[in-house]
């Protein structure tokens, strides 16, 4: 029978770039640790290098490939499981799940937010662009700290896997990858309130917080909501962290 390998050919409009590293496909693997009752639902399946592995976890699969044509090969493979969708359209199981997937570079972050703040997930394990990946496990301070860092710690932890260099895929990226790690984590004040105030305290990452949260007072209203909520009127989104976005809501709540 002839490899997948040799009949696949990728397509840039859905930024596919396979998976070619057996050893690191292993290790994502061995990294979903799926519970009994738990489905795992693999985004972007490609080649199924993956979704044959996922098949002896013992766990329910669906696996949502949004090219037609690789779709219909890998039902070939693994029967109905195969999904071909969109994986930021598709509804995601009504029980807990874990997702796993090597994620196209030009939707990854789209992806990895609705999959954490849906309510049942469990974990996810994937492949992203390292600039990503490194956004998602950022500290306070860190250049890449920034909105996504906050919006991952609401709703999940996060760790780096491992990092992998362009030769491990079909076609060689022009950037290096890496393996996330997310764990359900849901804050009690994970909401569209909170995540509003974040987006909007980056909204312009270079200027001070209080020019940046005007839409939600008066530049002196802003700057007696940040001095109640202990934080220096001159800080800007980047030096803080997330508790101090709690606090800050808490005391916006207190104008209206």
């Amino acid at each position: 029978m002839l490899s997948v390998f040799s009949v696949v050919i990728p397509k840039k409009k859905w930024g596919q770039n396979f998976l070619r590293n057996r050893a690191a496909a292993e290790k994502i693997v061995a990294a979903i640790e799926p519970r009994p009752g738990e489905m795992i639902v693999e985004i972007g399946p490609g080649e199924g290098v993956l979704t044959e592995k996922l098949m002896t976890l013992g766990a329910e699969v669906m696996a949502i490939e949004i090219d037609p044509d690789l779709a219909e090969t890998l039902r070939h493979r693994f029967g109905d499981i195969v999904l071909n969708a969109d994986a930021l359209a598709t509804p995601l199981p009504a029980r807990p799940f874990r997702a796993v997937g090597n994620l196209p570079y030009n939707v990854g972050t789209p992806i990895v937010r609705r999959v954490i703040a849906d309510p049942n997930f469990r974990r996810a394990v994937f492949m992203l662009q390292k600039e990503v990946a490194d956004r998602l496990v950022a500290r306070p301070g860190d250049e890449q700290y920034g909105f996504l860092t906050l919006y991952r710690q609401l709703f999940a932890s996060a760790r780096i896997l491992m990092t992998l260099e362009p030769g491990s895929f079909h076609p060689r990226p022009k950037v290096r990858s890496a393996v996330v790690v997310l764990d359900a984590d849901r804050k009690p004040y994970a909401s569209d309130e909170i995540i509003d105030l974040i987006s909007a305290a980056f909204r312009m990452r270079r200027k001070k917080l209080v020019n940046n949260l005007t839409n939600f007072g008066s530049r002196e209203e802003i700057l007696e909501v940040l001095t109640r909520a202990g934080i220096d009127p001159n800080a800007r989104a980047e030096e803080l962290p997330l508790d101090a976005f709690v606090r800050i809501a808490d005391h916006l709540r207190r104008l209206a």
